[in-house]
């Protein structure tokens, strides 16, 4: 049983994934989102284009993936959003999803070791 006051749910982090072949995963604001509200000058992107590992083996060189991180420059560069294209978004998004509930900061992704080999190691550098 829970106590104490019934909160309502945050509609902003609902971490979302689309199941394709190339899954996309999301998290918070898109950046054309994040501009209107916080202003292009108070956001810092990061992008990464990786190659998976599980790709090495077939040699699918031509399927790149993208992981992006918006940072809220007024607030330590707190994450407010993140997106993925690659394999596994659902297990790499609900991770950054409770991060993001966390109140996660770049520099602390940062500082977090990745579990090798993963694509969430890959996207948490993303820079």
């Amino acid at each position: 049983l829970r106590t104490g006051e019934p909160r309502g749910c945050d509609y902003v982090n609902v971490p979302t994934t689309v199941f394709t072949p190339m899954e996309y995963g999301s998290c918070g604001y898109p950046e054309e989102k994040a501009v209107e509200i916080y202003g292009q000058e108070n956001l810092e992107i990061y992008h990464s284009l990786f190659w998976p590992l599980e790709f090495t083996v077939p040699g699918r060189d031509n399927n790149r993936c993208y992981a992006k991180i918006i940072c809220n420059k007024l607030d330590n560069e707190r994450v407010i959003g993140f997106h993925y294209l690659g394999p596994n978004a659902g297990e790499v998004t609900q991770g950054f999803g409770a991060a993001m509930k966390c109140g996660i900061t770049k520099d602390q992704l940062d500082n977090t070791i990745g579990i090798h080999p993963t694509c969430a190691e890959v996207t948490k550098s993303s820079g």
